[in-house]
């Protein structure tokens, strides 16, 4: 990893870099860069270019003006220590500093000794826009993964770092590819390694929310041999200065500076002032500086020396030699700060601040405030006030880092050679302090330490240490009038440098900013195109191609400029804990799989092998990876990791990063050579390579000796370095990498180095190496952690011992601690490590020290007990690397048994083998002898195997054959070779064999005796057999021949080894046994053999070679043949699927002396008795006894399934025929039940299901079926009622209801409610009465009561008037329908479930109870509201005939109740009605009539007067549609009529319906004012309002903003209505006409009344006495009858029944005309009950007026309420009728048209 100096936290939560001080104190430094000439006459022309001048959106100082000098001459305005550290310039500044005879301001980079380097561009005071979140496609994020070979060498030379690609495979695991690769990239430091291709790490950052600081570098100042000439420059100036000689000059040869530090170089490498002089080397030295041919030239060399340099250097030389400033009484600046502090008046120069030092010496980074005498005091944070003089130690000098003093060197500057040697001596710490001076007041001198004399007491600005003027060397005679700096100082200035803080990026902006920075850069400085390039990656950089190699050059070229100086910012060491890791963590991202890749940053340092993951907390950078973001030509120094362990570098994206590594092992010569570039720097900064401020040129150091190796990283690769390998680089653009650190084993020696060199330089670690050993053993205890974990741990326990030792010596009191302390509190306040194992401690002080520093904690005075404490015991710490070191030895003691096992004996004990093997295969550690052991143990245990095979008999798994058969009663004893399986099967040469491979394996065990033990047993057994099987016995000697072959083979049974004698004896034996067995089976009657026997038979009789012509062997072949037959056809029966019981029956009786197979046979059997048992239920089902229970279907179902199986059964197949249709019927039961049947031939459905009764009767009444006799159930309910019905025909059996229905649907529309308007409309029929034409006579007949004409023929029926005479109505005429409704009701609700979804008289009768329900509901209403005298108007009279014509058609009573008739209550109100005379009526009014603008436009193109006007010429034939009130044609877009609206649906266009003050139902409309009135645009006419008050004025109303579909209309024209007029009465009784209530519903109704009258009486009808033909004067009609109210109480007037919107309708009574000028002057109200016309042109057809049509899309079905007839009806007798809400006797209303019910049911 790499990074610059950051702040150096405690370890809690470490930080590994110094920061960029930005407040400082005054210093040398500053007053040098301060105090410069401006009048330099030969000042070189000096560039000064910095990345802040271009200006970016979304950059932020940290602090305003951190970037602007100060003057810091005057020390006094600096208060507090605020000052801030000012920007170092070139070493030019310090060359023109001895130029100055006065004094000057110092330049900034806009003073004229800087020149403009981008061409005199100026820039923008106009920030660079940039987007808040980066666009990632503007960026590298992948690089190719296969190598990038380029031809052009390398800049300076050098070799390329190795390359790997490795496999995805051996991607796998880190760890292991990173071991299998270092040992050869180790070599090199560092190596680059390319995933494989698939693999592409994801960047999670948030671009817009990610923000970071910067670092700014000065290029030119970060070369080691720059600032050291830089430093060495101001002290010269600063020394020459004090010395009051601030006129001296840099001496100028041949018009050329001459270069002081390189001359004081050279000559200090020829060996000295002296040594040049003696030698006369002056003329070399001008040669080695680049003159040449100049006269005089070694004598201006040396006058310049002797002038310039000589002074200083002998300066110098007495400061370091004297014994007084000598490095072993060096004084403590901050010792003194206490006595400075109380001596501030006394002393005639004091320093403007002092700062108290405390008690706690925190570690600081080399550019903390304790870096250098002139760098600010330390933070308040750090150091504590305490009461009296510090007890921090004293050291002899002051370093640059961690309060490090200089070391003092041996060497003679003038006489010492400064080449370096390759070891680096570590720095000399002297930290015993002088004699305590705590408590005096007065300042002491540092040379003589006197007190007197304070006067002349001179105090150095630096370090506030006292000197008097006269102990100087030189002395000094006044005091200085300005800064005075000691030679401690003075030589320490420079040690503060580090790099200031930049600016506050976005990802963004800083891209802005690299990409404007290059640009102007390369366009300024274009590359050489000389410089070949072949092969090498390149960039577009504006108009300039850029080459990595001129990145490259370029950079190097910069850093070593001393004119050109250019700033850079560098996003490094950014916390990935504060702003996030830019790889997915499982915190962050749990569902990316690649936040658990090993190969993931965050998951590195913790996989198995790294040993960082043993740490117990996180470090930010080591453990928690670091983020870098890079711009072009920022860089990271030279440095190698902390506790020099591995680091790994990731490059998300961007431009390329060029590395340079040099190999560990070179690492003390890389460090002898940069010290030998810069002495100076190390003999102030011993640890100035800590620090990563410091870059040498690769050149330079491969120069040296060293090996430098080189790559360049892109997008996507990972950089790898390895332990104490030094690296820098920089970056050629944007670029952002992420980087951590790791450990293998292998680094555990040179953690332990890095440790000791830390503790050299005083150093603070990062964590403590003795606690990571400690962890590591309490947490792994494997083998293989103890073999590379034993060398470590024993060297601390040694150390830890031999401290203990030390300590013990000191009779130090010991204590013993079993809990872990916070790191701080076991760290050593001198040396600064870590002392996990034990400390010093003191009970005056918190601070702790290491064994080596016991004598430092209290600097020796007396009182004080320190105190041993221990973390662990001796015992514990002995016994963990005890156990350890078991563990390592695991291995060593394995093998050293292996060596002495093979040592013993040639042959060693296969047991012995076998026990070291299992025992390796233990250890888990890798034993390269394990591999070797392993394969001669698996050979040996292969012949063991094999000997075994002889040694031990193989067991037989199968029966003896003699065991399967019908054993014999003198059956001989069997011997072992009669199995086959117990024969063995190796013979003597296999035996002999195995004995000769064992000689050669090597080894020992007993199965070798054994087997030599049976060969030889074979070898006996062998001549035996030999000797019986050449005798040739007699017959009386067989028997005993016999004998000694069964002998011989019960011998040989023991001896496991085949013998083909031994066989030949046995086929001997065998022979006369089977003969002798066959004799007796096969003579033997009883005796049955199967069929297996006779095969074992057959087959032994071959073995034993008896001859084919035996008897009984003939005897044998024949039963087998008749037996394979019969087994053949047995099997092929058993293999048929489905077997017949015939089939089965012909193996039932067979003949007993065939063999047959026993198990063949039993299967047989069995499949029979299950046939048989199916066929016995299958008939018992078929045909039942009376009583046996009847089957359930699907239990036969079963049955059958599960026999036809396996079975061919007759009655099984019937049975399932059978079965299956009784299945069908229960469907179609179920079918019909559930309403789910549906009859494709349309028959009736009842009828259909008397067949199946039928069928069931005769077919099927074996099965239970309970769904078919629910159905029959339902049946025999159907036609008990339909024989209930009214019209029922007993003759026909059958309803004849069509008659009824029809007369009942023609009296019963609701469009027919109102009286019909033609005057001859006077008979019982719905004929009118007509005049007969010219010459004809009339056959009508006139009722001498009410007028009323009649046709002939219906006069005839009864002979009186209907209306008038009661007879009609009581019964007393008889008719053919001679029932009530009220019955019919009841009857509709009975009916049964079946009857409702399918019969169509059901469907009848509902209709016609609805139908008259409603009619019924309508008569009782006006009935209610006539019964009031009041309301018995003549103009009723039409309305009482209408519904008396209704009822006479349909002859049946109608009521609510039996004891009521309607048809009686009619006649007696007509009689009552004919007799009354006519009322006056009052002048006719008139309403107010419009003219919009529609009624003005000519008809378009396409015959349309639409409301578009014509305007619009896209509708021009659109579709249309007719007004059937105007019959003009609209568009139909345009009024928003829906096109899919039914062909026969009404249209009234929408200026109808504002003519008839009705409700446009599509849309909203509004009537625009007249355009010459001027109304704001919100107000519109109120024409609803105007006609019902037949207004003579225009009435206005605002309106809101339309939020439906609205449609406008311009009013053009309007002619005033005219409001009723006085009106004119008979004189009447005290009972007033009186205006019915409005209804309920409609609560906006208006009431009109004469003017005269007090209670206001609807007008009525006048009637002409003559002839009762209805006249044109106005009426006020009832209210319409089709409302339904709860109860039956008498209203004011009768509800209606005809559904309206409650917008639309209206109680006012409106006029109508005899005669009409414009269709739209007489509106139709829905209201009124009647209207009289006196036009007897129109049609029949038409003079009955028609309610207005529902729309289109009808609403929802409503909830159908009980109407007052049928409550009365289904309710019991002499009991509250209410009708709502709705009633269960009543079945819902079907969705007919107009609310009636359907004429259809559901499909059958």
């Amino acid at each position: 990893m790499h990074g610059s100096s950051a702040p150096s936290t405690p370890r809690g939560t470490p930080s590994r870099r110094g920061r960029s001080p930005r407040f400082t104190t005054d210093s040398p430094s500053q007053s040098g860069l301060t105090s410069l000439p401006s009048n330099f006459p030969d000042k070189p022309n000096s560039t000064f270019f910095s990345s802040l001048d271009i200006r970016v959106e979304g950059a932020t100082s940290f602090e305003s003006g951190s970037d602007k000098e100060t003057d810091l001459a005057e020390p006094e305005q600096s208060t507090n220590n605020e000052s801030k550290r000012a920007p170092r310039k070139s070493k030019t500044e310090a060359l023109a500093a001895l130029n100055s005879h006065a004094r000057s301001s110092s330049p900034n980079p806009d003073d004229e000794g800087y020149r403009d380097v981008t061409n005199g561009k100026v820039w923008s005071t106009t920030p660079i826009p940039v987007s808040p979140v980066l666009d990632l496609s503007s960026v590298k994020t992948s690089s190719s993964r296969h190598k990038i070979v380029e031809k052009a060498p390398r800049p300076f030379g050098l070799e390329d770092c190795p390359e790997f690609y490795p496999t995805i495979e051996e991607f796998k695991d880190p760890m292991v590819y990173i071991r299998s690769i270092s040992g050869e990239a180790k070599n090199y430091g560092i190596c680059k390694v390319v995933p494989p291709a698939g693999w592409e790490m994801p960047f999670v950052t948030d671009t817009e929310g990610f923000r970071f600081r910067t670092r700014l570098q000065r290029l030119n100042s970060i070369e080691a041999s720059s600032r050291a000439k830089l430093n060495f420059l101001e002290q010269l100036y600063r020394f020459h200065k004090q010395q009051g000689n601030p006129r001296v000059v840099v001496p100028t040869i041949n018009h050329k500076p001459l270069d002081l530090w390189l001359l004081r170089k050279e000559v200090q490498k020829l060996g000295g002032f002296d040594v040049v002089t003696k030698g006369k080397r002056w003329s070399d030295l001008g040669r080695i500086l680049g003159y040449r041919g100049i006269p005089g030239l070694s004598t201006q060399i040396k006058n310049s020396y002797t002038r310039v340099i000589l002074p200083y250097e002998h300066f110098c030389d007495r400061a370091r030699n004297s014994p007084t400033m000598s490095p072993a009484i060096s004084r403590d600046f901050h010792s003194k700060t206490q006595m400075n502090i109380q001596s501030m008046g006394k002393h005639s120069r004091l320093s403007a601040t002092t700062t108290t030092v405390g008690d706690a010496s925190t570690p600081s980074s080399p550019l903390t405030a304790t870096s250098s005498p002139l760098s600010e005091p330390p933070d308040e944070s750090e150091y504590k006030v305490g009461n009296g003089a510090s007890s921090r130690p004293r050291r002899s000098l002051r370093m640059g880092s961690h309060e490090l003093p200089i070391s003092s060197s041996k060497k003679s500057i003038g006489s010492d050679n400064l080449l370096p040697s390759p070891v680096i001596p570590s720095p000399i710490f002297y930290d015993k302090s002088k004699d305590d001076t705590k408590g005096t007041p007065e300042q002491n001198c540092e040379i003589c330490h006197k007190k007197n004399r304070g006067e002349e007491m001179l105090l150095c600005d630096g370090c506030d240490c006292g000197f008097h003027m006269f102990c100087l060397d030189p002395p000094l005679d006044t005091i200085p009038k300005e800064q005075w700096f000691c030679y401690t100082c003075l030589s320490g200035t420079g040690g503060d440098f580090g790099f200031d803080e930049g600016e506050e990026h976005s990802l963004s902006s800083f891209q802005a900013r690299d990409l404007e920075f290059r640009r102007t850069w390369f366009e300024s400085h274009p590359p050489d195109p000389a410089i070949r390039k072949e092969g090498v990656m390149s960039n577009r950089i504006g108009n300039i191609d850029v080459s990595e190699h001129d990145v490259e050059n370029e950079f190097w070229r910069l850093v070593q400029s001393p004119h050109e100086t250019v700033e850079v910012e560098y996003g490094a060491d950014v916390h990935s804990t504060t702003h996030g890791s830019a790889m997915p963590t499982m915190e962050t991202h749990p569902l990316n799989h690649y936040s658990k890749d090993p190969w993931n940053l965050n998951n590195m340092p913790i996989v198995s092998d790294s040993l960082l993951r043993f740490i117990k907390s996180d470090i930010s950078g080591m453990t928690v990876p670091w983020t870098y973001v890079g711009m072009a030509f920022s860089t990271f120094c030279w440095h190698n990791e902390d506790h020099y362990t591995y680091s790994i570098n990731f490059m998300h994206w961007g431009e390329t990063k060029t590395w340079y590594g040099i190999p560990g092992e070179d690492a003390e010569k890389f460090e002898a050579a940069i010290k030998g570039e810069a002495p100076d720097l190390f003999e102030a900064q011993p640890d100035l390579l800590f620090q990563l401020v410091t870059l040498m040129n690769p050149k330079r150091v491969t120069d040296a000796g060293v090996r430098v190796y080189a790559c360049n990283q892109r997008a996507g690769e990972f950089v790898i370095t390895f332990p104490k390998a030094y690296h820098a680089g920089f970056n050629h653009g944007l670029n952002f990498n992420e980087a951590v650190n790791f450990a293998l084993p292998d680094w555990l020696p040179y953690g332990r180095d890095c440790v000791q060199r830390y503790r050299e330089h005083r150093k603070l670690p990062v964590f403590s190496h003795d606690e990571l050993l400690v962890t590591i053993t309490q947490q792994s205890q494997s083998i293989k952690t103890a073999m590379w974990l034993i060398d470590s741990l024993k060297e601390m326990t040694d150390r830890e011992i031999n401290d203990r030792r030390r300590a013990r010596s000191q009779g130090l009191v010991e204590i013993l601690e079993q809990e872990d302390r916070s790191e701080d509190q076991y760290q050593c306040t001198i040396c600064k490590t870590f002392c996990y194992l034990s400390q010093i401690t003191c009970q005056c002080t918190t601070k702790i020290v290491c064994v080596d520093h016991i004598s430092l904690l209290c600097e020796g005075r007396t009182g004080h007990q320190l105190t041993l404490r221990k973390r662990f015991s001796d015992e514990e710490v002995l016994e963990t690397h005890a156990k350890v070191a078991e563990r390592a030895a695991i291995p060593s003691a394995w093998r050293g048994k292996l060596n002495k096992l093979l040592l013993e004996s040639a042959r060693p004990p296969l047991r012995s083998l076998r026990a070291l093997l299992a025992e390796g295969d233990r250890i888990n550690f890798p034993l390269p002898e394990l591999a070797s052991l392993r394969k001669c143990v698996n050979r040996a245990n292969e012949w063991v195997d094999s000997a075994n095979t002889f040694i031990i008999r193989k067991q037989s798994r199968k029966r003896s054959r003699r065991s399967r058969g019908r054993p014999s009663t003198n059956e001989p004893p069997m011997n072992s070779l009669d199995d086959p399986g117990d024969r063995p099967d190796r013979g003597l040469d296999d035996l002999y064999a195995l004995l000769r491979e064992v000689e050669n394996l090597g080894f020992d065990c007993s199965e070798i005796s054994v087997l030599q033990t049976l060969a030889q047993q074979a070898e006996d057994t062998k001549i035996k057999a030999d000797a019986l099987l050449r005798q040739s016995p007699a017959d009386e000697d067989r028997e005993h021949f016999l004998q000694e072959c069964k002998r011989l083979l019960l011998n040989g049974s023991s001896v496991n080894v085949l013998l083909d004698e031994l066989l030949e004896v046995e086929k001997i034996v065998d022979r006369e046994q089977l003969v002798q067995e066959l004799e007796e089976k096969l003579e033997d009657e009883d005796a049955a053999l199967t069929l297996e026997e006779v095969r074992q038979l057959l087959t032994r009789a071959r073995t034993c070679n008896i001859s084919p012509d035996n008897k009984h062997l003939k005897l044998l072949e024949a039963r087998q043949r008749v037996g394979n037959n019969w087994e053949e056809r047995a099997r092929n029966i058993l293999a048929q699927p489905r077997k017949t019981i015939d089939e089965l029956e012909d193996f039932a009786n067979m003949d007993a002396g065939i063999p047959i197979d026993p198990t063949v046979l039993d299967r047989l059997m069995s499949s029979r008795a299950k046939a048989k048992d199916f066929d016995k239920q299958a008939l018992a089902w078929l045909n039942p006894e009376p009583d046996a229970p009847k089957p359930r279907v699907q239990d036969v179902m079963r049955l059958v399934n599960r026999a036809e199986k396996d079975f061919s059964i007759a009655s099984v197949t019937d049975l399932r025929r059978t079965a299956e249709i009784a299945t069908d019927l229960e469907s179609r039961c179920d079918q019909v039940l559930r309403n789910r049947y549906h009859d494709t031939d349309d028959d009736d459905v009842f009828q259909t299901i008397k067949q199946w009764q039928t069928y069931a009767r005769d077919h099927l009444r074996m099965f239970s079926l309970p769904t078919f006799e629910k159905l029959d159930t339902q049946l025999k309910l159907h036609y008990q009622w339909i024989s209930d019905l009214p019209w029922f025909c007993p003759e026909h059996q059958a309803p004849h209801g069509a008659s009824i229905l029809q007369d009942v649907l023609e009296c019963t529309e609701p469009e027919d409610d109102l009286p019909p308007t033609d005057e001859y409309f006077t008979c019982i029929c719905n004929t009118p009465v007509r005049p007969p034409p010219p010459g004809g006579v009339s056959d009508a007949v006139q009722c001498d009561h009410c007028y009323a004409r009649f046709h002939g023929e219906c006069a005839k029926n009864g002979g009186s008037c209907p209306f008038c005479d009661h007879h009609h109505w009581n019964g007393a005429i008889h008719k053919e329908r001679s029932w009530h409704f009220c019955f019919l009701p009841n009857i509709l609700t009975k009916a049964p479930e079946i009857t409702k979804n399918y019969s169509e008289d059901w469907k009848q009768l509902e209709l016609i109870v609805h139908r008259v329900d409603r009619l019924s509901a309508v008569i009782g209403q006006f009935l209610s509201f006539t019964s009031q005298p009041t309301n018995q108007r003549p103009g009723y009279i039409h309305q009482v005939r209408h519904y008396m014509r209704k009822l006479y058609k349909i002859q049946f009573a109608v009521s609510p109740n039996p004891e009521v008739s309607f048809g009686l209550d009619l006649a007696g109100l007509h009689r009552i009605l004919a007799g009354r005379p006519p009322i006056v009526r009052p002048k006719k009014r008139r309403r107010p009539r419009f003219t919009f603008g529609q009624d003005i436009d000519a008809d378009w193109s396409d015959r349309t007067r639409c409301i578009c006007r014509g305007r619009t010429p896209y509708l021009l034939n659109y579709p249309t549609v007719e007004c059937e009130s105007c019959s003009k044609l609209y568009h139909a877009g345009c009024v928003f009529y829906p096109m899919e609206s039914p062909e026969n649906s009404r249209f009234i266009c929408p200026l109808c319906c504002l003519r008839k003050n009705r409700t446009y139902q599509y849309s909203d409309v509004r009537v625009k004012p007249i355009a010459s009135e001027e109304q704001p645009a919100d107000v519109y006419i109120n024409t609803s309002e105007m006609l019902e008050t037949f207004s003579r004025e225009i009435i206005y109303k605002k309106m809101a903003p339309p939020y439906v579909q609205t449609l406008f209309v311009e009013l053009i024209a309007f002619v005033p209505g005219q409001p009723e007029m006085s009106t004119t009465s008979r004189p009447s009784s005290s009972n007033h006409l009186v205006s019915p209530k409005a209804p309920i519903s409609h609560p906006n109704q208006m009431q009109y009344a004469p003017s005269h009258h007090h209670h206001p009486s609807p007008p009525v009808p006048a009637v002409h006495a003559d002839s009762y033909i209805t006249s044109s004067t106005q009426h006020v009609p009832p209210p319409p009858p089709w409302s339904r109210w709860g109860t039956m109480s008498t209203p004011a007037r009768p509800p209606s029944t005809q559904r309206r919107q409650s917008s639309s309708s209206r109680s006012t009574p409106q006029p109508s005309s005899r005669k009409r000028k414009h269709v739209e002057d007489t509106p139709q109200p829905a209201d009124d009950f009647s209207r009289v016309s006196s036009s007897s042109s129109v049609p029949s057809s038409a003079k009955r007026r028609a309610l207005p049509t529902t729309p289109a899309s009808p609403p929802e079905r409503p909830v159908q309420t009980l109407s007052p007839s049928l409550a009365m009806i289904v309710s019991p007798v002499n009991q509250k009728v209410i009708t709502s809400p709705r009633s269960p006797y009543i079945p819902t209303l079907r969705n007919g048209p107009n609310g009636s019910p359907t004429m259809h049911g559901p499909p059958l």
